[in-house]
């Protein structure tokens, strides 16, 4: 392999560029992954290190994202700043919402930005950021639901220097310190983000000294432009010209006074022409006096969307280069454009919500062939003096059933975070005050459909202190919805001792319910939604999920209109073919036509009593004949 390596930063790329280009591609995947894993061993957080809710992404010299999974920080707001004054060894560190570019979008998420520098000029910046434990605050965790200014979620931090050319501000580095309930968890995270960036520094300087600096750019440029090429060439074609519009809501029940209402609307119109597409988000709420607002920007927006059309092309790699083919259209002053100083520190529900829209939006466009939605973040959390006297956070990302594909059942108990995971019993047990005494899938609580929505988590967990709980979940009332004649998934429901005298249904949104030793939380989250009739299903894979525990036989009977031979054992079921089809052609006879989309019966209910209006045409879309 021939290059130029006269050290002056313009070597030549050689004639084997394709295999270059491979080599460097997967060169800065693998940086990417192993700042990952850098973090994973060395966080000391528990919702960093246990459970994943971090990034990591290389970028290009003009702040570009070229990596995937990197769509939450972007170093566009340091290189602003501090333009004439980046310096190698320099370490930047901001989470205010409303100083980073759209990319950090509430105060949990503590970005570190680095640059790489080589002989002399910036070809680079790498980044971590990760949802720290706690900022101060009016509640632990630093996300409180009633706040209603930006001062009330925890300590806000602009785009500052933590390191200036290698030399830490001790100063800053203390003041930051000093603004948070878990000194040590926080002091672990952060230095495990700084070490991070540290390697991906290295990764790419290596690039850079073994294959130069052009071919580093030239690389950075071309995976830009696949992207860009991949929609325009192979997904764009896919979905028919013209203007489809979705809208969806986020929950907001009896939780702020100063806010009345109860359901934030979500709405968008998708312009799709040979040249791109633009989501438009005319008719969406205005900001609310709450913590649902969610202060990114057009670009952000349309890189999220862009995800989606995954779909279309399941080896495409998005990045930045979705921003030529994708753009967003926002009005001033909405839940998705609030203006400072509005709260925003769960602006984790429009984030699931948007996406949502999104597949509504695309399902319109091609006629449903699209995945059904789920409500991926379901959380508690867990607060008060353990048995040494010595203040403690629990708080768990339970994850939830994602919505079945046109082509496959849905995956149980996921995340949206990429790469996410469950905490273990064991983990929990050994460093907080409960017992978790059941742990397994929500039965029936993905959407029946020809293919099934994923379940949702089923989990009992002991408290064995005075303390107090708090419950961050959405899609309690209004379901995931199914697909193309699919049902809709089961909601979240969150129980206070249940099965006991004093059983005690939770709302889905609360900051502060006490709980004593001997009470247990069960927790139900959500399920995804169906896709297809369910009465198309395959007899026999109703009988595995049957056999299996993941739909009872009263499921089976009335959503799939599958029945069972008699037998005692159901590991021993078989279908009763004969009664089976003659309940089929039963249900078919006596049910409404199935709908494009199947939000539930509460969300129907709602809007018959008038607290949902709706203002799209896809509440009474038919599925085709045929």
């Amino acid at each position: 392999m021939k290059t130029n390596s006269s050290g002056n930063g313009s070597e030549a790329v050689n004639e084997f560029e394709p295999i270059l280009f491979e080599i460097i591609e997967g060169a800065i995947e693998s940086a990417r992954r192993e700042m990952e894993i850098q973090v994973e061993r060395t966080a000391r957080s528990t919702i960093v290190r246990e459970q994943h809710d971090h990034r990591s992404g290389i970028f290009d010299a003009h702040g570009n994202s070229v990596t995937a999974l990197s769509f939450a920080s972007v170093p566009t707001p340091v290189m602003k700043k501090f333009a004439g004054n980046i310096h190698s060894d320099d370490v930047f560190i901001y989470n205010d919402p409303y100083k980073s570019d759209g990319g950090i979008t509430h105060l949990g998420d503590i970005c570190i930005t680095r640059p790489v520098v080589f002989e002399g000029r910036i070809v680079a910046y790498v980044q971590v950021f990760g949802h720290v434990n706690d900022l101060g605050g009016l509640t632990p965790g630093s996300v409180p639901l009633t706040a209603w200014e930006i001062f009330q979620e925890g300590f806000t931090v602009p785009p500052v220097k933590l390191y200036d050319r290698g030399v830490r501000n001790e100063a800053l580095y203390d003041t930051i310190l000093n603004n948070t309930r878990f000194v040590d968890d926080l002091r672990g995270d952060i230095d495990s983000f700084v070490n991070a960036c540290g390697i991906g520094v290295t990764r790419v300087l290596e690039l850079c000294e073994r294959y130069g600096t052009e071919a580093l750019a030239q690389t950075f440029e071309g995976l830009l432009a696949r992207c860009a090429r991949s929609l325009r060439e192979t997904v764009l074609p896919m979905i028919p010209d013209g203007q489809y519009t979705f809208e969806d809501y986020c929950e907001y029940v009896n939780v702020q006074p100063r806010e009345p209402r109860h359901y934030v609307k979500l709405r968008a119109t998708m312009t799709k022409t040979p040249e791109g597409v633009n989501f438009d988000f005319t008719g969406t709420d205005p900001q609310i006096k709450g913590s649902l607002n969610w202060p990114a920007n057009d670009r952000y927006y349309a890189k999220s969307l862009g995800t989606l059309f995954i779909a279309f092309a399941p080896d495409m790699v998005i990045n930045d280069g979705v921003n030529e083919v994708v753009t967003c259209t926002l009005p001033k002053r909405t839940v998705l454009s609030p203006e400072w100083p509005a709260a925003c520190g769960w602006r984790t529900f429009p984030l699931l919500r948007i996406l949502d829209v999104g597949l509504g939006i695309l399902g319109k466009a091609v006629g449903g062939y699209v995945p059904a939605p789920s409500e991926s973040i379901s959380s508690y959390g867990l607060h008060g003096l353990n048995s040494e006297g010595e203040y403690f956070l629990l708080r768990e990302i339970t994850g939830a059933g994602s919505g079945a594909r046109p082509f496959a059942d849905g995956a149980d108990t996921v995340d949206v975070a990429p790469e996410s995971k469950n905490m273990p019993a064991e983990f929990a047990e050994t460093n907080f005050p409960v017992r978790i005494m059941r742990l397994g899938l929500r039965q029936d609580s993905g959407g029946a459909g020809t293919f099934r929505g994923g379940l949702g988590y089923y989990k009992d967990i002991e408290i064995l202190i005075d303390g107090e709980l708090l419950i961050h979940s959405d899609r309690a009332t209004l379901q995931p919805w199914g697909v193309n004649g699919g049902k809709a998934g089961k909601g979240s429901i969150w129980l206070l001792n249940p099965g006991t005298p004093d059983e005690e249904v939770l709302p889905g949104k609360s900051d502060a319910i006490p709980v004593k030793p001997g009470d247990v939380l069960r927790v139900l989250s959500p399920g995804g939604g169906g896709w297809g009739d369910p009465l198309n299903r395959d007899a026999s894979s109703v009988l595995l999920d049957v056999r299996r525990g993941l739909v009872s036989k009263e499921s089976a009977k009335s959503e799939y209109g599958v029945i069972f031979l008699p037998t005692h054992d159901d590991y021993e079921l078989e279908v009763d073919t004969e009664t089976t089809e003659a309940q089929r052609e039963r249900i078919r006879a006596d049910r409404p036509p199935p709908k494009m989309f199947e939000r539930g019966e509460n969300y129907y209910r709602l809007v018959a009593e008038g607290e949902i209006v709706p203002t799209t045409d896809d509440q009474e879309m038919l599925v085709p004949a045929g």
